[in-house]
């Protein structure tokens, strides 16, 4: 290998090990780099992974946090859309990173839910990095409307 080419290697390698870098990355206000091109890198808007569900007259939701303390996160229900925020990080100074894939980041998730819930019956819990949410789904506030059907004789 060509010396040229392992100092390029070196000072990318390099790049990847500090926490502006993917703090950069990780950066969803900014819809630009600093070469003017748009970030390529879109993980905040699928970071938590979730799954919403129906279950036995709840919605349940399971989201992914590996690593988040509890005290680190936010949970807020308003009208039919559940918001949870929050903060991981993994970022160590002093460290000699080798590899790093694991940014230190702020995360916000909006979740639409297809039914109101009842907000004085929504329990949550966390076990092993995954947020467990049970709302129970309000039947009174659902409205069906109904579909007349006209005949037309020819």
């Amino acid at each position: 290998m060509e010396i040229d080419k392992l100092k390029k290697w070196m000072d990318a390698a390099q790049a990847f090990q500090s926490e502006a870098f993917w703090n950069n990355v990780f950066d969803t206000s900014k819809k630009n780099n600093s070469n003017g091109n748009v970030n390529p890198f879109k993980v905040m808007d699928f970071f938590p992974k979730c799954d919403l569900y129906e279950s036995d007259h709840y919605l349940k939701a399971e989201i992914e946090v590996p690593g988040v303390l509890k005290d680190q996160l936010h949970l807020s229900i308003q009208e039919q859309m559940i918001t949870i925020s929050g903060e991981f990080r993994s970022f160590e100074q002093h460290r000699k990173y080798f590899l790093k894939e694991r940014p230190s980041r702020s995360f916000k998730k909006e979740i639409a839910l297809p039914y109101p819930i009842k907000i004085d019956q929504v329990k949550s819990e966390m076990n092993n990095g995954v947020l467990y949410i049970a709302m129970a789904i309000n039947q009174e506030e659902m409205e069906s409307i109904p579909i007349n059907l006209s005949q037309k004789d020819d």
